[in-house]
């Protein structure tokens, strides 16, 4: 699989490659970013437009990993959570084993929570 992964990559990077080199030129006019609000206006310095491309593209990126950390963070902590439950139901289950087995009836209130079938056994 992590094969296929680094195949696929290589791709993808080979054909943004080619896309840069064939259109160079294009990318390569000067572009400026201009924004226009009731109460602030901006524009930016022009710079080629692969240069907004690319900036466009980390800005993403980090984006994207800065949210990938948070949620890596939230499942860490709820899998640590669910580990203490297990573990408390496993030192349940463990004294409910060792219970000593006595030869007491069962009374009535326990009865109601058995099924007919196990009723009549007893």
């Amino acid at each position: 699989m992590s094969y296929l992964k680094a195949i696929l990559l290589s791709a993808v990077v080979a054909l943004a490659i080619i896309f840069m080199v064939q259109n160079m030129e294009a990318l390569s006019h000067p572009l400026a970013i201009r924004l226009n609000l009731l109460f602030v206006q901006f524009e930016s310095s022009a710079y080629a437009t692969y240069l907004v491309i690319l900036l466009a593209f980390f800005a993403g990126l980090l984006a994207a990993s800065l949210l990938g950390l948070v949620e890596r963070y939230r499942l860490r902590r709820e899998i640590r959570g669910l580990h203490k439950e297990i573990s408390g139901l496993n030192q349940e289950l463990s004294s409910l084993r060792n219970l000593p087995i006595t030869g007491e009836p069962v009374s009535q209130a326990e009865n109601r929570h058995l099924p007919e079938a196990e009723e009549q056994a007893l």
